[in-house]
Parts: C-alpha cells; sequence; structure tokens
C-alpha cells in the first residue's frame, strides 16, 4: 500500500506537482459551490429532548393542544430596583403595544403582559415589585436563522435598555440563542487567529525552516476549506448537523493534528534524507516506514468520533460526523499534499538549517530520559502511576451543571436579563416544570394529580389546571422552590413522575419542562458515556492490535491512556469548580475530553510503540526501546506542545465547558506527552519485557537482549 502511496506523491517531480495542484484547485472550487458553514450551524446551547423520553412526549403533546405553547419564548426584563411605578407601568404597556400592534416585528405572536392579562399579575411581577416580565414568542422560525436573529434584534430596539434607573433587558430561550450565535461569531476568528499564530510560531521553533512551518498550515487550510463545504453541504442535505461548539473545535483539531501528522512525517523523512541523496527515494521510504502509524493515529480519531453515533442524546450524536469528516480530510491532505510539497522542495525546505538532521544521542535531553528509564524502570513507573492517581482524585468534587445561562462567559444581554430574574423571583420560576394529562375528564384528574404531588418537598406551587381548548388534555404549571437544573430538582422530578402516574392510573400524564429535560438528558449522557467508553476501547484495541500486531501491548496502551485522562479530568475538576467557584461541569466536557484524550493520546502511543518494535529488530528489545525513546522523544514532545497549545486555544471561547474542555485537552496532552509516554509506557514496556508483544515472537535479536533486572 504505503508503496503505492509513495509512487502517487513521490515519484517524481511531475507527480509531486500534480498532487499539489489537484488540491489546490478542489480548495478553491468546491466551496465556491457549496453553501457557507453559517447558513447551516445550529445553536449548540439549546437541551434538545432525548428522542422517546417522557420530557420530549410532554413538550410535543403540550404543542399540539395548547397553541400558546408554540414558538420560542423571549422573556423581556424590566426591573427597577426602587419598585415598579407608574413610569415601569407604562413601559410595559408601550412595549406590548408595539409588539402586538401592526407594525410588529414579523414572527412575533402571543404576547403576554400584565396590560395584556392583568388577571396574572401575580406570576408575572416578582414578590417583591422589582420586576415585571413580558413574554413573547417568535414563530415560524428556527433559532439558527438569520430571520430569527434579525426578530430578537428588532424586539430589542422597541424596548431599548431603559433610562432614570429602568433597567430593561430580553432573556429567554430567544435572547440567549441570539446572543450566543452572536458571540461565537465573534470568537470564531479570534480563536482561528490565535490558533494560526501559536502554531507558526512553534514550528518555527521546531523545524527552525520557515518553509516547513508554512507546509503544514497550507495542508490545515487546504483541509480546513473542503470540510467546512463538504460538511455544510451534507448539514443543508440534512445528513449531519454542526452546531457552534463542534465548528469551534474543529478549528483547532485539524491545526493540531493537522500539524501533528506532518511533523511524524517530516521529521523521519528529515532522517530519511540524511542518508539517502535522492529527495524521492527518501520520501518514499519515510511514508513506507511512518505512513501506517500515520494512517492509525487518524483512523483511531475518526471511529472515536462516530463511535458517537450510537448515542440517543442529540448533543452526543451529531457532535462526531462533521468532525470526523474533518479528520479524515486532513488525513488525506497529510499523507499526499504535505509530502508532495515536501518532496518538491527537498533540502531546500529545511533552510536556513545546514544540515537536515542530526541523530539525537545519548547526551541528548530525551537521551538521558531514555537511559534514566532503563536503569530504574520500576521505580520511574511506580512514581508515574502514583502522581497520576493523585491527580485524578480531583474528579471527587466533579459536579454536573445543566444550566445554560452560568456556562456563558462574559455579560451578554440575556445573561444579565436572567440575573435579574434571578434575582426577584423564586429559582423554579424561571423554568417551570410543566405536567400534562390526556383523560375524558382532564380538568378533574389535573387536580388529583396537583394533589398528590403539592406534598412532595420542594414543590413551591402548583397553578391551577388549563385545559386545552380542544378539550382532552389539561396542563399544570409546577414551580420548584430552588434551582431547576440542580440536583435536587432532577430528583425531585424523577418522584413527581412516580407519584403523578400513581395519582392517574387510568390517564396518561406526562412530566416535562425544563427539570425533566435535564433529567433525561443526563441519563441519557450516562448511557451514551458507557456506550461510548465500551466501543472505543473495543475499536481502538483492535485497531492496534492489528498495528502492532500485538495482545498485551494494546492493553498496556489502553490503561495507561485511560489513566491520563481521569488524571486530566481531576486537575480540571479542583482548578476550576473546587478552586474557582464554576457552577460544575457540562456532561460535555466528560464526554468530548473522553473522545480527544483517548483517541489523539494514543496517537503518540501508537508512534512509539511501533518505532520500538522496528528498533527491536536491529537493537534488540532492551536496547530498542532506549533507541526508540530517544529518537522520536523530541518528535511527540513537539507534537503533545502543539496540540496541547491548540487546544488550549479554546479556552478563549464564551463557554465554561469550552474553558474546561480545552483545559482539559491541553492538560492531558501535556500528561501523556512528558508522563505516560516519557516514562510510564517504556518503564512498562521494559518492566513486561518482550512477551509485550504477544503472540508475536519478538525475534531472536530481541530476545537474546532481553531485560537486565
Amino acid at each position: 500500500m504505503w508503496q503505492l502511496v509513495g509512487n502517487l506523491v513521490a515519484r517524481s517531480r511531475l507527480r509531486a506537482l500534480l498532487v499539489v495542484g489537484v488540491w489546490v484547485l478542489l480548495a478553491g472550487i468546491v466551496p465556491q459551490i457549496a453553501p457557507t458553514l453559517d447558513e447551516v450551524k445550529q445553536d449548540g446551547g439549546t437541551n434538545v429532548p432525548v428522542p422517546g423520553s417522557q420530557s420530549e412526549a410532554a413538550r410535543d403533546l403540550l404543542l399540539q393542544s395548547f397553541p400558546d405553547q408554540q414558538g420560542v419564548p423571549a422573556i423581556i426584563v424590566v426591573h427597577d430596583p426602587g419598585g415598579l411605578g407608574a413610569a415601569a407601568e407604562a413601559e410595559v404597556a408601550r412595549i406590548t403595544s408595539a409588539l402586538t400592534g401592526p407594525d410588529r416585528p414579523d414572527h412575533v405572536d402571543g404576547v403576554v403582559s400584565t396590560a395584556t392579562l392583568p388577571q396574572a399579575r401575580a406570576t408575572l411581577v416578582s414578590p417583591d415589585g422589582t420586576t415585571s416580565m413580558i413574554l413573547a414568542s417568535i414563530t415560524g422560525l428556527a433559532s439558527n436563522d438569520e430571520r430569527f436573529a434579525e426578530t430578537v434584534r428588532q424586539i430589542r430596539a422597541i424596548t431599548g435598555t431603559g433610562t432614570d434607573g429602568l433597567e430593561i433587558r430580553l432573556t429567554g430561550p430567544a435572547g440567549i440563542a441570539t446572543d450566543t450565535v452572536e458571540i461565537f461569531r465573534n470568537a470564531d476568528l479570534v480563536l482561528l487567529l490565535f490558533t494560526v499564530l501559536l502554531v507558526l510560531v512553534i514550528l518555527l521553533i521546531v523545524y527552525r525552516a520557515p518553509l516547513l512551518a508554512l507546509i503544514p498550515l497550507l495542508g490545515v487550510g487546504i483541509a480546513m476549506q473542503l470540510t467546512n463545504a463538504i460538511g455544510a453541504a451534507l448539514a443543508k442535505a440534512g445528513i449531519i448537523a454542526i452546531d457552534s461548539q463542534a465548528a469551534s473545535i474543529m478549528t483547532v483539531l485539524l491545526f493540531g493534528a493537522g500539524t501533528d501528522y506532518a511533523l511524524f512525517l517530516v521529521m523521519r523523512f528529515r532522517e530519511e534524507i540524511a542518508v539517502e541523496p535522492d529527495r524521492y527515494a527518501a520520501m518514499r521510504s519515510a511514508l513506507s516506514k511512518v505512513g501506517g502509524a500515520i494512517l492509525s493515529s487518524g483512523g483511531t480519531v475518526v471511529l472515536a468520533l462516530l463511535t458517537l453515533l450510537l448515542g440517543i442524546v442529540p448533543s452526543t450524536r451529531e457532535f462526531g460526523p462533521f468532525l470526523a469528516l474533518g479528520v479524515a480530510v486532513m488525513l488525506l491532505v497529510s499523507l499526499t499534499f504535505v509530502p508532495a510539497m515536501v518532496t518538491l522542495f527537498g533540502r531546500a525546505a529545511f533552510w536556513p538549517m545546514k544540515r537536515p538532521h542530526r541523530d539525537p544521542g545519548e547526551r541528548s535531553f530525551w537521551g538521558r530520559i531514555a537511559t534514566a528509564v532503563g536503569r530504574r524502570p520500576a521505580m520511574l513507573a511506580v512514581a508515574s502511576v502514583v502522581l497520576l492517581g493523585a491527580l485524578a482524585t480531583g474528579v471527587l468534587g466533579y459536579r454536573p451543571n445543566a444550566n445554560l445561562i452560568s456556562d456563558l462567559r462574559g455579560e451578554t444581554d440575556s445573561q444579565r436579563g436572567q440575573q435579574l430574574l434571578e434575582q426577584a423571583f423564586p429559582p423554579g420560576e424561571l423554568a417551570p416544570t410543566m405536567i400534562v394529562v390526556q383523560a375524558d375528564e382532564p380538568g378533574a384528574a389535573a387536580e388529583a394529580v396537583a394533589g398528590a404531588i403539592r406534598g412532595i418537598d420542594g414543590v413551591e406551587r402548583v397553578d391551577a389546571p388549563v385545559v386545552a381548548p380542544a378539550g382532552g388534555v389539561a396542563r399544570l404549571r409546577v414551580v420548584y422552590g430552588d434551582d431547576p437544573y440542580g440536583t435536587p430538582a432532577l430528583e425531585r422530578t424523577a418522584q413527581v413522575r412516580e407519584v403523578a402516574a400513581q395519582a392517574l392510573p387510568n390517564g396518561t400524564v406526562l412530566v416535562g419542562g425544563e427539570s425533566a429535560n435535564a433529567l433525561d438528558n443526563r441519563r441519557g449522557d450516562l448511557r451514551d458515556f458507557t456506550v461510548v467508553v465500551v466501543a472505543m476501547a473495543v475499536l481502538i484495541f483492535a485497531v492496534l492490535g492489528l498495528l502492532l500486531r500485538a495482545l498485551v501491548a494494546p492493553i498496556v496502551l489502553l490503561a495507561t491512556t485511560a489513566l491520563s485522562l481521569l488524571a486530566a479530568l481531576g486537575v480540571t475538576v479542583l482548578t476550576w469548580v473546587t478552586f474557582a467557584g464554576q457552577a460544575g461541569t457540562n456532561n460535555r466536557v466528560l464526554l468530548y475530553s473522553l473522545i480527544f484524550l483517548v483517541a489523539l493520546g494514543i496517537d503518540y502511543n501508537i508512534l512509539l510503540a511501533s518505532r520500538i518494535r522496528e528498533e527491536m529488530d536491529v537493537h534488540g528489545f532492551a536496547e530498542g526501546v532506549r533507541v526508540a525513546l530517544t529518537r522520536t522523544g523530541g518528535v511527540i514532545t513537539s507534537a503533545g506542545l502543539i496540540l496541547a497549545g491548540t487546544f488550549a486555544v479554546l479556552m478563549t471561547q464564551p463557554l465554561n465547558s469550552l474553558l474546561q474542555f480545552g483545559f482539559a485537552m491541553a492538560v492531558g496532552l501535556l500528561l501523556d506527552t512528558f508522563v505516560i509516554r516519557g516514562l510510564l509506557v517504556p518503564s512498562l514496556f521494559l518492566l513486561i519485557g518482550p512477551r509485550v508483544w504477544f503472540p508475536r515472537r519478538a525475534g531472536r535479536s530481541a530476545e537474546l537482549v532481553a531485560v537486565d533486572r
């Protein structure tokens, strides 16, 4: 296979030019005929009900039976710390009139305020008399539609922000969705600029050659153009979904993985061209020796991302395909465009270095590390495990957080509005639990359910039943006395479901709303996490087994990567939740960290283990481990720093979940680079000896030079 690839991209100057020309042509044409990513990108902050869950059934029946529940709600907050007076009442009346009159913004419907429904004053005005709500629905548009954002902007133009101590803000699902899209639009450019600058600086330091630093960036640019275009076309066709977070992660993933794959290839080419004067032959040799490791590394990431299709939570299931597409395209570019470009320049690509390679010896940094590992493998293995285990204890402070507004960083109009509501209203008032009852006499049935759940601890209020216009269905609005997204509220929701079902054995009773939705998502996340862990373990074990043709080595590599993951998560929880006081950790952070730390961490395992196998057949087992660690240590360090740096750029993004994810990835990749691959894996290999390659025989040279201990 690799002879075929080598002949395709590095047989002659003409073939190399042809490969480069094809990729440049594709990158120029495909984006012109495809939609843009902004046209199809969805809001990544919405909690979508889990398909088949009770919260989804409750939502669907509620929307079907009650026309006033249609649309995405916008909540306009009118606040006066001194108490609502005549000026505030006049503002409520003015805004209500503008949103219900003939010149109201398109798609605004179902406005409710003290001006339209005075009898609802107890619900719409806070108990302390400082805050009033105006509820407006935006109908007929998806929240990622630009027309939706324009409608929200028109409403904000009407409301203003208040004067003379009176503050007016727009929040609710409509405001949060619009603000999230807007801050991501601004943050994506910052993310791209920071990533390009960081990667360029690191590559210049690593290569000390401008051309070699630019070639991987050109490859990433081509891959990004094609991925965004193909992904947007697939999303428009309804085949995949792309949200804001996936688009942000895609940027750093392509830069990190793309430069890593290029680094693996270029460093091996540098070794080969030092002894082979023909640059084309040197590149073919480099591809034959490192191409399998690169393909296995990228293939592992693609397979890991595709395991997310096994999820039932929409945000989980829809996350993987777009990123898997990006890695697959990046892999093709790395194995064709990048080697073709490097071959075209040959030794000139290493300018201004006088010679392209100097073999790291025992006195180099990684040479000294390799010598120390060879002398005291048991001590270093124990020390590494103790360190990683201690860091992993931080996971004990983990607190799940499903509150989307608390995930936003910085100040937005919707966030300020939510803060005003939280200060003035009981916490449960802002996200009530909705119970939908279907029976022959829905009013009486709903009263029976209401009577049963009023006695549940933590239920602050149960409003009077409202019967649907067509009859047959009634709804109950239940207000909790605490945070509707907190663990106690979610546990209470499970109890409400049980009690409500017992109160109406002969009818249909469905419990929905934000707390129920968060409960179903949490249960779905736990199920998805378990399924993905098992699927990833099986797939990665299979990839490693096929590449290394061994059974013991893959187990060692998987176990050490899992320990690195736990340590990274422990440091993240300890830093941001325990010490920094953030509300908790979004379940997405755990899943994303699992996928990327395990899949990308395995990359370095693959490079090191495959090099050990190669060197041991020449030098024997123990010496092969030392030589492999010495020669790959610098490459893995450089790759780890690049990947950690690119993911760390995610900490500039406007969500706490992305900040925590970027931090976890940076910490985990640095642990992978210096502790796992630098100390723990080679130490364990030396302790296990040639049996690590079981059932494959290590070769006579390896058997003759076994570990002396």
